[in-house]
């Protein structure tokens, strides 16, 4: 039976606005989230949820650094600095933090204490609600871990001979077949978030590392829950206002290289049978205006459209056997969306031409106005329930989804403004446009990527493209000796859209 798997672009329930109809404007922040900035440069973010006072308060402290600043003396610094955090603190005794951490993890949806990644650290503390007193513990911390850190010998000497490692990696698994070979070309190739500290480590460079890093002015503190936002600001204050220290030095961004168009096939222990994906690479903007998001909400809807439109003729013809989902997602400045084919070894050929024929058809021919009116009543039901998805959007989930929009350049408004905008686009989109738009996607170059457990036969990577390009670009039709060259030239001449 076939099954779906969507990953939104930027994120769930994503407040931002667009209306093409009207010139570009720059888009207004939600007023809800209430920010601020001490005199030294720390920045904090506060989303008070009175619709959800049961919920966890989530908190997460933001550090623009990580793995891409490490010298080739200073490998594994970035991921080593959290682990010690977490080992000892300044303010508290091994007892007290072990209590701290016990009810600062929900185990419903536990997350790592702290993430490396190439650009950034960050850690996560999730709490009860109705604890002032833990609240304040856990902001007593943040000011221990961004400001104080203990390195010492002792504490050095027991997080490095620690047979648990607690802190996660972003990318989950940076040595993933798929993820090395989407480096390349990019600085991040050499530069593991999770390689572990090379032994022995200098415990002054250490020192050196944090204090050049570890800046008020690179970290920002994000708080969602059923909290007194005017006290907590006021907390905040005076437990971060002692912060010192100023970036010297801009840290490097992360970028990925575009994706190569040559098909590759990859040994994979994440995958249980071969995964075939057709995936389409693409720069990533910042979405600021309102005309970038009206163009945002275009691609996006007719990728959906799309993903529908397949796996409704798949669910109707004799491809059973075929897995199929779909995600977008954005990552260091390139947006990846990708159709991915979960089949047996012996049929991924059958599979990827079955699917090759839709992707050409909708290409040539468009969505059906029936296909395009039921995606608009989805759109429309989906809208009148905006406000009550909002309430009951946990806070866990509300902040994955403002880190999300923060790291992508993206900006939230409020659930009103939302509302009103996004009524306005479904109203000005069209057939015509929303068939244009599919046109426009599926005439752009995909990469085949395969992912193969061990043990699987290899395929026939030249093969597979062969299929595909068989189908998507067909040679050109031999020309009748009767025909006039003026008028094969004509006939040939492929269609063209704006871009």
């Amino acid at each position: 039976m076939q099954g779906t798997r969507i990953r939104l672009l930027v994120g769930g329930l994503l407040l931002v606005a667009a209306n093409g109809s009207v010139r570009a404007e720059a888009l207004q922040p939600d007023p809800a989230w209430q920010q601020g900035q001490l005199d030294n440069g720390f920045s904090w973010q506060i989303l008070d949820t009175p619709q959800r006072p049961s919920d966890r308060v989530e908190l997460r402290l933001m550090v623009n650094t990580g793995s891409l600043v490490e010298s080739s003396q200073e490998i594994g610094f970035a991921h080593l600095l959290p682990r010690i955090a977490i080992t000892h603190s300044e303010s508290f005794t091994g007892p007290q933090l072990h209590s701290l951490w016990q009810q600062s993890v929900d185990s419903e949806r536990p997350l790592p204490p702290a993430i490396s990644s190439y650009d950034f650290t960050i850690y996560n503390l999730s709490l009860p609600n109705n604890r002032p007193d833990l609240l304040k513990e856990a902001l007593a911390w943040l000011s221990d871990t961004t400001g104080k850190l203990a390195i010492d010998e002792n504490t050095l000497h027991t997080v490095m001979n620690a047979n648990v490692d607690p802190i996660g990696a972003f990318p989950p698994n940076p040595q993933d077949p798929w993820w090395r070979y989407r480096l390349k070309g990019s600085t991040m190739l050499a530069h593991d978030p999770a390689q572990p500290a090379k032994r022995p480590v200098n415990i002054d460079q250490l020192k050196k590392f944090y204090e050049q890093w570890y800046t008020p002015d690179a970290m920002t503190l994000y708080v969602v829950g059923k909290v007194d936002s005017r006290a907590l600001s006021e907390q905040i204050n005076k437990t971060f206002s002692l912060l010192k220290g100023k970036r010297e030095i801009p840290a490097p961004m992360p970028t990925l290289t575009p994706l190569p168009p040559q098909p590759v096939s990859l040994i994979s222990e994440q995958v249980k049978q071969d995964t075939l994906s057709i995936m389409w690479d693409t720069p990533w903007h910042p979405i600021r205006d309102s005309q970038s998001l009206s163009r945002y909400w275009r691609s996006d809807i007719a990728r959906e459209a799309l993903f529908w439109h397949i796996q409704q003729v798949l669910q109707k013809s004799e491809q059973k056997n075929i897995h199929l989902g779909f995600d977008c997602r954005v990552q260091f400045q390139r947006a990846q969306c990708a159709i991915h084919l979960d089949s047996p070894n012996d049929n991924l050929n059958n599979g990827l031409a079955f699917i090759a024929r839709e992707l050409a058809n909708v290409r040539d021919n468009g969505l059906s106005q029936d296909e395009f009116k039921a995606l608009l009543e989805q759109k429309a039901d989906q809208l009148s329930k905006l406000f009550a998805t909002y309430a009951r959007t946990d806070t866990d989930v509300l902040m994955s989804q403002r880190l999300r929009s923060q790291q992508s350049g993206v900006v939230d408004i409020a659930p009103e403004q939302y509302q009103k905008l996004r009524q306005a686009f479904l109203s000005s989109i069209t057939l015509e446009s929303l068939n244009q738009e599919l046109k426009l996607q599926l005439s752009q170059d995909a990469t085949l990527v395969l992912l193969q457990p061990k043990g699987e036969p290899e395929m026939n990577m030249k093969q597979l493209q062969e299929t595909y390009n068989g189908i998507m670009t067909p040679a050109p039709a031999v020309v009748s000796e009767d025909v006039k060259p003026a008028e094969a030239a004509a006939a040939a001449a492929p269609e063209t859209s704006a871009q």
